[in-house]
C-alpha cells in the first residue's frame, strides 16, 4: 500500500470528496475547477490514492518544469511504487534522483518499467510526450489506466481527437477514469451581440470546457473571489499608474535607450510604474511579465540605473532585476529564482511565460503586465502568482498595470487605442474570475500622507485614471485589431481567392492577420453604432457578412455535406475545414446539441442522411478509420493487410484492422456490425487461449476457426447441417456437422470453448437463433484525409 498522504486543507477535502462521489455514481469523467494556487496537485494525488492505490496512474502536464516539479510534489504527497517521467527532460536535468523517478525518452523502455513493476505505478508525462503514451498502447498492449489526471486542462481544449486532444480519446489512450483539473476553463472574448443591443453590451464568456461528452461533469469549482473570501489566496488590489512623458521628463535625468520593439520613454514609463508600486506598497518581491525576450532582458538590465537616478522616494539604489526565459538552461532558471528567493534586497525578476502555470516560484508581492496578454487564460494564470500565500499569512498582493501616455496623446486616445486594449483584456479576464475585483482597483484620491506618494501622485492626473475606471465598469471599449489598411488588405486578398469573405471566427491569415477576429469586431462595432459609413461600404464591396455564419445551420451544413463528398464520411477532427470553415468544430457542437435534444428533428436527419453514422455511439476516431477501412477493401476485395501497412495518406490502417479483429468481442454491437458488414471479424486466436497439446485441442481450434471464418462472411453460426467450411486450399472442414454435433452435447466443451463460440454468436437452440442483417452504410467509397 502506499504511504498515508498529508492531510487536505478543507477546499482541497471537498474537491476530492465530489470528484470521488462522480465516479463511485458511475462517472467515468470529471472536472474540478480551483483558483490558481488553491493546491491542486495534492487534491489530485489524494484522489489517486482513492481510486487507484496500487494501481496505474497517468498524470499529463503542460511543460517540462511541471513535469519534475509534479513528480516531487506527488512523492511528498505519498505516492509509492514506480514513478517513471515520459518527456524530452533527461534524468540529470530533472533535478530529480532514481529513486524518485526514472526519466526516460523511450516509450520502449517505460514499457518495460512498468512491467516489471511489482506496486503501483506512476507515468508522469508532458502534453506534447503524449504520442509516446499512445506507443504504449499500440505496441506494448499496455491495459487502460486506472486513473489518468489532465492537469492545467485547459490546454487540451482544442482538438477532440488530435494533437494533445488525444488525451481524451479512449482508443488512443484507454483509461478507466479521466479527471481533469484546472483553474481557467473557459476562453473570454466579445462575441457579435443581437441586434439592438446598447453600447452597455458587455464581453460574455465562451465555454471550452462546458463539453460533458469530453471533459465530463464539473464537480466542484472555487473561484478566485471564494478563494479570497475563505482566506485561501491573498486579497489583491489593482493599481494602473497612468505614466505621461511629463512625468518621466520630471522625474528622469536621461531615460533609457530604445530596442527594436520597444522606445526609451516607454521603457522607462515601466521602469516608473513599477518603482511608483514598489514605493506605494512598500513591495519587497515584484514579477514583471513581458510578451518578447529581448524586451524582458533590456526592461531587466536597465531597471537599476532606472532606479538609482529617480527623484524622490521612488529611488532604490540597490535594486535586485534579472530575467528568466525558455531559452536558458534549466539550471540557469533555477538558479536566478533561488536568488531572487534567498535576496534581502528589493527584487523584480522578469519573465516571458516561463511562469504561468503551476511551476512553484517564491513568495511575491505583486505582479506587473509590461504587455497586454493576449490570452485571457495566461492573465488569470499570471495573476495567480501573486494570490499564493501560507495558511493564515493574510497577505494583500499588488497587480500592477501601467498606462503610458505618449507626448500629445489624451486620455480618449487610450481608451480608444490598442494599448488600452491589452488592459481591458487583463481587466475583462479579472472581471470573468472576480465579480468583486471593481472593488479591488485602486481608486485615486487626495490624501494628507507626505512619507510616500499620495493617490494623486500616483495617478499624476486622477481625472484621467477615473475615465479609465469608468470606463472599464460601465461601456464596452472596442479596441481595433490592427490597421484599417492592413486588415483591408488582409480581408481583399481573401475575397480574391475564395470569392466571398465569410470568414471563420478564429481564421488567420498567410500573413499572420488575425483576420477572423477582426471580422468578428468589425461585426460587434456595426451592430452598436461605431463602424463608419466609409469603413461599411469597403467592406460591403467584398460581399461582408453582418451575421455570423457559423450560427446559420443550412450554411455550416452546405460545408459539412461538401466535405463529407472529400472525405467519405462525416466524422471530421475538431480542428478539420472546407475552404477556412470550421466544419470540425461545428459538427461536434451538433452532436453536444443532439445529446442534448436542442437539435430539431429535422436537422438530425439532413445530417443522417449525408452519413447515418455523422454521431456515432462510439468514438468519431474509429468512424474515420472505418471508412479508411470500407474504401481498401471495396477497392482490393478484402482487408487481409499486414500489420505495418499504412494509407497512401499515412493512416496506419494495418494496425487498426489488426486491433479491431484482436478486440472485436469488446467492441460496441454497431462496430462489429459495421466490420461484418466489409467482412473484417475476429482472429479466433483472439478469442481463445487454450490449450493446443491434444489431439482434441487441435481439433477444436480448427473447428473454431472455421467457425469464425463463416461467421466474418455470414454474421452469424446458424449454419447448414451440411456445410463444409474450406479454411485453406484443399483442407475442407466439415463445420455443419460439428456445430449440430455440441449444441446436442455442450457439455462435452470446457466453459472457456463455449464463451469463445459465443463470442461469435453461437446459437445453442437454432429455433430461437435469428439472422442479423448488416446495418445500412450510405458512406461514400472515397475517402481522404482527415
Amino acid at each position: 500500500m502506499t504511504p498515508a498522504l498529508p492531510r487536505l486543507r478543507p477546499h482541497q477535502t471537498e474537491a476530492a470528496d465530489a470528484a470521488l462521489a462522480a465516479f463511485a455514481s458511475g462517472e467515468r469523467r470529471a472536472t474540478v475547477v480551483s483558483a490558481c494556487g488553491t493546491g491542486k496537485t495534492l487534491t489530485a494525488a489524494h484522489i489517486a490514492d482513492q481510486t487507484a492505490g496500487d494501481g496505474h496512474v497517468l498524470v499529463v502536464v503542460p511543460t517540462l518544469e511541471l513535469l519534475a516539479q509534479t513528480i516531487q510534489r506527488w512523492r511528498e504527497a505519498g505516492r509509492g511504487g514506480t514513478a517513471i517521467g515520459v518527456s524530452s527532460m533527461k534524468q540529470t536535468t530533472s533535478g530529480l534522483s532514481g529513486e524518485q523517478a526514472i526519466m526516460t525518452t523511450a516509450p520502449d523502455a517505460a514499457a518495460q518499467l512498468m512491467k516489471r513493476a511489482r506496486a503501483a505505478v506512476t507515468v508522469f508525462v508532458t502534453y506534447g510526450s503524449l504520442h509516446r503514451i499512445r506507443h504504449l498502447h499500440e505496441q506494448h498492449q499496455i491495459p487502460a489506466w486506472d486513473l489518468v489526471v489532465i492537469d492545467e486542462a485547459h490546454r487540451a481544449t482544442r482538438r477532440s481527437d488530435e494533437g494533445w486532444g488525444i488525451i481524451h480519446d479512449d482508443a488512443q489512450i484507454p483509461a478507466k477514469l479521466r479527471l481533469y483539473m484546472t483553474a481557467t476553463p473557459r476562453i473570454f472574448r466579445t462575441p457579435a451581440p443581437a441586434s439592438g443591443l446598447s453600447s452597455l453590451f458587455e464581453s460574455m464568456p465562451d465555454a471550452t470546457m462546458d463539453r460533458v461528452d469530453i471533459f465530463g461533469p464539473t464537480v466542484y469549482r472555487l473561484g478566485l473571489a471564494d478563494a479570497i473570501e475563505r482566506k485561501i489566496l491573498a486579497d489583491y488590489r489593482v493599481v494602473m499608474p497612468v505614466i505621461e512623458d511629463t512625468d518621466l521628463r520630471t522625474i528622469l535625468t536621461a531615460p533609457p535607450a530604445g530596442t527594436s520593439h520597444h522606445n526609451g520613454l516607454r521603457t522607462a514609463a515601466l521602469h516608473v510604474a513599477v518603482l511608483r508600486a514598489i514605493a506605494d506598497h512598500d513591495l519587497r518581491r515584484v514579477l514583471v511579465f513581458h510578451n518578447r525576450i529581448a524586451a524582458a532582458h533590456a526592461f531587466a538590465r536597465a531597471l537599476p540605473g532606472t532606479a538609482s537616478q529617480v527623484t524622490g522616494d521612488l529611488t532604490i539604489p540597490d535594486l535586485w532585476s534579472h530575467a528568466v526565459d525558455s531559452t536558458q538552461r534549466t539550471w540557469q532558471r533555477r538558479s536566478l529564482l533561488k536568488d531572487f528567493d534567498a535576496t534581502s534586497r528589493r527584487a523584480v525578476l522578469s519573465n516571458v511565460r516561463v511562469l504561468n502555470e503551476g511551476v512553484d516560484i517564491p513568495a511575491i508581492d505583486a505582479v506587473v503586465f509590461a504587455a497586454a496578454r493576449k490570452s485571457v487564460i495566461d492573465a488569470i494564470q499570471s495573476i495567480g502568482r501573486a494570490l499564493r500565500q501560507q495558511p493564515g499569512e493574510g497577505k494583500k498582493a499588488t497587480l500592477v498595470i501601467p498606462v503610458y501616455l505618449p507626448d500629445g496623446a489624451s486620455a480618449h486616445d487610450v481608451l480608444a487605442g490598442t494599448s488600452f486594449g491589452g488592459l481591458w483584456n487583463i481587466l475583462q479576464a479579472l472581471r470573468a474570475h472576480d465579480d468583486t475585483f471593481l472593488d479591488r482597483v485602486a481608486m485615486p484620491h487626495s490624501s494628507g500622507s507626505t512619507s510616500r506618494p499620495t493617490r494623486k501622485v500616483h495617478y499624476h492626473l486622477p481625472e484621467r485614471a477615473l475615465e479609465i475606471a469608468h470606463a472599464l465598469g460601465l461601456e464596452i471599449t472596442l479596441p481595433p485589431t490592427g490597421d484599417w489598411d492592413q486588415a483591408h488588405t488582409s480581408a481583399t486578398a481573401y475575397h480574391d481567392t475564395y470569392g466571398h469573405l465569410d470568414v471563420p471566427a478564429h481564421y488567420t491569415g498567410p500573413d499572420g492577420f488575425a483576420l477572423g477576429e477582426w471580422i468578428g469586431n468589425q461585426r460587434t462595432r456595426h451592430t452598436i453604432g461605431r463602424l463608419s459609413p466609409e469603413h461599411r461600404t469597403a467592406l460591403d464591396a467584398l460581399g461582408m457578412l453582418w451575421l455570423p455564419p457559423e450560427g446559420d445551420f443550412p450554411r455550416m451544413l452546405d460545408h459539412a455535406r461538401a466535405w463529407a463528398a472529400q472525405h467519405g464520411h462525416l466524422a471530421p477532427p475538431h480542428d478539420a475545414t472546407h475552404g477556412g470553415h470550421r466544419v470540425g468544430r461545428w459538427i461536434t457542437e451538433c452532436r453536444r446539441k443532439a445529446k442534448a435534444g436542442i437539435l430539431t428533428p429535422a436537422q438530425v436527419q439532413t445530417l443522417t442522411d449525408i452519413d447515418p453514422w455523422w454521431n456515432p455511439p462510439f468514438t468519431v476516431t474509429w468512424r474515420r478509420f472505418y471508412a479508411y477501412a470500407k474504401a481498401h477493401v471495396e477497392q482490393h476485395g478484402n482487408g487481409h493487410v499486414p500489420n505495418a501497412y499504412k494509407t497512401p495518406d499515412g493512416v496506419p490502417l494495418g494496425q487498426w484492422i489488426s486491433r479491431q479483429r484482436n478486440h472485436f468481442h469488446t467492441l460496441h454491437p454497431a462496430q462489429a456490425e459495421l466490420l461484418l458488414a466489409i467482412h473484417l471479424g475476429p482472429y479466433a486466436a483472439s478469442i481463445y487461449h487454450g490449450p493446443r497439446g491434444t489431439e482434441r485441442d487441435q481439433g477444436f481450434r480448427e473447428h473454431l476457426q472455421a467457425a469464425v471464418a463463416y461467421f466474418t462472411r455470414e454474421g452469424h453460426l446458424r449454419v447448414p447441417a451440411r456445410h463444409v467450411e474450406t479454411l485453406w486450399s484443399d483442407h475442407p472442414v466439415r463445420l455443419g456437422a460439428w456445430i449440430h454435433k455440441i449444441r446436442k452435447d455442450p457439455g462435452s466443451l470446457t466453459e472457456e470453448e463455449r464463451q469463445a463460440l459465443e463470442r461469435v454468436h453461437m446459437v445453442w437452440d437454432p429455433k430461437l437463433g435469428t439472422r442479423r442483417t448488416p446495418p445500412a452504410d450510405q458512406t461514400s467509397t472515397t475517402t481522404g484525409r482527415a
